[in-house]
């Protein structure tokens, strides 16, 4: 059907939150676009991405009403996993309700690591074969490497899937475009497992010459993450410039943000370990051990927002988008 072409709108004028959504229907791109940058107008509404499209969930009046001290926040949604009477469920989390993920006729857990827009990857465990995935909210498409019993997705951007597969010792990192697989293998180097993509930058860790050190691909150079003093680095997401994943130091495992020359803890406060499993613009998710719990949490830099599954002894943040 051809709609009707849309007036000129006046600059002031207070949109509707119909005729926002007819303009946002209308253009697959700007959707996307919208969706992905998590547009903010002027403070005075925003487009949250929900678990079943990209909708204006809210709109702060304009020529009136009271103007907020503070930005509105960009709505965000977060995968990961919890704990609930001895078993583990995958969720999909959108700042309010948890919605489950489960991969049809698995007989083990399902595990979502990455999202990105409306795509989710993970892994679950099928017919005695661990195997990865690609969840688009209605459907799941097998990722599974030729040969392999055993492939996880964890990270995704755009139409390229990163994760780790075993065959025989060591395991080895791959890059997935939906047709061809890529080894990622840092060089001389026991086991290579990469994590967290974005655009053609990938993160991951690797074990070399007895250590765990992280490392940063971008597609033929492999750099060293190695935080300060520790035992062991691991970085987990990347967006953009900022790198976020945990090094053990002392025996404790503790968060960190790295901006290509500077490390910036992140520490839960009470925690006894705190681990930052991914990034989204200033926003971080990971999960920290709190009197022998683990909970997940959101950070924007500065506060930590617990992310608790109703009922669950453990619950894991893993992927924001």
């Amino acid at each position: 059907m051809i709609r009707p072409r849309l007036s000129k709108v006046a600059g002031g004028t207070r949109l509707t939150t119909d005729l926002v959504n007819d303009i946002i229907n209308r253009t697959e791109y700007a959707a996307d676009l919208l969706r992905q940058y998590k547009l903010t107008a002027g403070n005075q509404m925003y487009v949250e991405p929900h678990y079943d499209g990209t909708r204006v969930s809210y709109l702060q009046p304009v020529g009136g009403g009271t103007t907020p001290t503070q930005p509105i926040s960009p709505a965000y949604r977060i995968v990961g996993y919890a704990t609930v009477g001895g078993l583990i469920r995958g969720f999909i989390y959108n700042g309010s309700t948890f919605t489950d993920i489960i991969y049809p006729g698995a007989s083990g857990t399902t595990i979502p690591y990455g999202i990105d827009g409306l795509n989710i990857v993970g892994r679950a465990f099928r017919s005695g074969v661990t195997i990865g995935f690609l969840y688009n909210g209605s459907t799941f498409t097998d990722i599974i490497y030729p040969g392999a019993t055993y492939t996880q997705a964890y990270g995704i951007s755009g139409s390229n899937i990163v994760g780790e597969v075993f065959l025989i010792p060591p395991n080895k990192g791959f890059l997935y475009n939906g047709s061809t697989f890529t080894d990622i293998i840092y060089p001389g180097a026991f086991q290579t497992l990469a994590y967290g993509i974005d655009g053609l930058n990938i993160v991951g860790r690797t074990f070399r010459s007895g250590v765990t050190i992280g490392f940063l691909y971008n597609g033929s150079t492999f750099t060293d993450i190695i935080y300060p003093g520790a035992s062991a680095t691991i970085a987990n997401g990347i967006d953009g410039s900022n790198i976020v994943g945990f090094a053990t130091v002392g025996g404790t495992n503790r968060g960190f943000l790295y901006n290509g020359s500077t490390f910036t803890d992140i520490i839960y406060p009470e925690a006894t370990q705190t681990q930052a499993i991914n990034i989204d613009g200033s926003n971080v998710v990971g999960f920290a051990q709190v009197a022998g719990t683990d909970i997940g949490f959101l950070y924007n830099g500065s506060t930590f927002e617990d992310i608790i599954y109703p009922g669950a002894t453990s619950t894991q943040a893993f992927g924001i988008g």
